[in-house]
């Protein structure tokens, strides 16, 4: 029977094997300088899902017809023996973020797909990452260092909104937030946090100028995003989350190429973008919506000036296209 997957199927596919190659990079790194031992588990899990995402994806691209992509290697994009870049603590909040972030991308796929290899292949994917995600955060759990949890009290009954000042928020009397935006609030700045500090650690490796720069800029666009959602949470009454500035350490020799870098960069300003569109379409508050709608605009001027950035290096990979036609 004849193998042909969407168009759709085929970008997914490519999308899944050129960021796991990109991540095996980072994981090798990690696993060269881990010393706790539930982290070397999770980093061993962690490296032979990427294997196994990679290889199960290779298999169907080359099954379709399309040629295997360029991507990243261990040995092309990982500098051996670099000196440790952040901490076990750090590096396992890390591995949570971007577990967090694989079920939920593998789980919007699995919604689209329909070719019963494909969707067998993203439904593997999903499930993987999820009991990976769980093995993450139970080791942070029994360490300690989970942030705070946020809870609210339930109400006496249910009820229907009676006023158009709910919707309010710009000026006057502000109603408290409810539990859909304190989650959306929180998992926005767990997100800019990583970003943050991800940031941070490649302006202070990166080799090239206009690398350094730009993960600079990203890296202080980050940091205005962290202390505005901070201080909208402690208006709010809301727990102060930790950063981890501190865990990132002083080390200024690259564990990783520059194009490696400015990937992994461009893969957390799209994720960004995606997580605010996911926030702006629950909100109701209208400064919470305003502040979301900026950082859409804001994160899509600063991912076009990367992928400026990525063309003129000659870096940037060409996705799957559609053919030409003569008009």
């Amino acid at each position: 029977m004849e193998f042909k997957p969407t168009a759709g199927e085929i970008s997914n596919i490519w999308r899944y094997i050129i960021g796991n190659q990109a991540h095996l990079c980072f994981l090798e790194h990690w696993t060269s300088h881990a010393e706790d031992e539930d982290l070397k588990m999770i980093l061993q899990c962690s490296k032979d899902l990427a294997h196994q995402i990679v290889k199960e994806g290779l298999d169907l691209y080359e099954r379709a017809g399309f040629p295997q992509p360029i991507g990243f290697t261990i040995i092309k994009d990982a500098i051996p023996n670099a000196p440790r870049l952040m901490s076990d603590k750090l590096v396992l909040f890390v591995l949570q973020i971007l577990s967090e972030y694989g079920v939920y991308g593998y789980g919007l796929t699995l919604g689209k797909t329909e070719t019963p290899e494909v969707l067998a292949y993203i439904k593997n994917c999903l499930f993987n990452s999820t009991e990976l995600y769980q093995k993450i955060t139970e080791a942070i759990h029994k360490k300690g260092c989970q942030h705070q949890p946020v809870y609210i009290a339930p109400p006496k009954q249910a009820e229907l909104v009676q006023e158009q000042s709910f919707l309010a928020g710009w000026w006057g009397e502000q109603r408290p937030v409810s539990a859909i935006e304190i989650d959306s609030l929180f998992y926005s700045l767990r997100g800019v946090m990583l970003a943050k500090i991800m940031l941070m650690a490649f302006s202070q490796i990166a080799k090239d100028p206009k690398v350094q720069k730009y993960c600079k800029r990203g890296k202080d666009i980050a940091g205005k995003r962290v202390e505005k959602i901070q201080s909208l949470n402690s208006i709010e009454s809301l727990p102060f989350l930790a950063t981890y500035e501190s865990e990132i350490t002083d080390s200024t020799t690259s564990p990783f190429s520059d194009q490696l870098i400015m990937f992994e960069a461009l893969s957390l300003v799209e994720i960004a973008i995606s997580r605010y569109g996911n926030a702006l379409s629950v909100v109701a508050r209208r400064d919470l919506s305003a502040m979301f709608a900026s950082y859409i605009v804001e994160t899509g001027t600063f991912l076009d000036d990367g992928l400026s950035l990525m063309i003129e290096k000659k870096w940037f990979e060409q996705p799957p296209m559609a053919s030409e036609r003569n008009s």
